[in-house]
């Protein structure tokens, strides 16, 4: 998938699926959208820091101020993955991985659901539906 340098309107379109990789980090895709949705203020009713963005964060070793201030300074998606390839571990990395992935993978095939993605989460999405 092209690196995002834009903004979504989440309003029109849902971010990319939890399950959609950046880099090697599962999540991160999903939380860059509504991050930089949310400063634009086309959110809709998504949350960027949900729990589940928390606790992908919480396992990467990547503060919420520290991803926040990426987002204010415009990173795109290669940026991102610079980022965080510099900054977490391989083991921060795969815990992150598995808390999104293996934890929350009932959450992930709801939300694709609701989404109109394919159980792998790269479909394209057909509606749009919160978190």
């Amino acid at each position: 998938m092209a690196p995002i340098t834009t903004v979504l309107d989440l309003t029109k379109q849902p971010p990319r699926s939890g399950r959609t990789t950046l880099g090697r980090y599962a999540w991160l895709a999903r939380l860059a959208d509504k991050a930089r949705a949310q400063h634009a203020g086309t959110h809709d009713s998504y949350i960027a820091y949900c729990p589940l963005s928390m606790g992908f964060l919480d396992r990467a070793g990547v503060s919420k101020d520290a991803f926040e201030t990426m987002i204010a300074h415009e990173y795109d998606d290669e940026r991102l993955i610079g980022y965080f390839d510099e900054h977490v571990t391989d083991e921060q990395r795969a815990e992150a991985n598995r808390f999104v992935l293996d934890e929350h993978a009932s959450d992930l095939a709801e939300q694709d659901a609701e989404e109109g993605y394919a159980s792998s989460g790269s479909a394209s999405p057909s509606r749009n539906a919160a978190n």
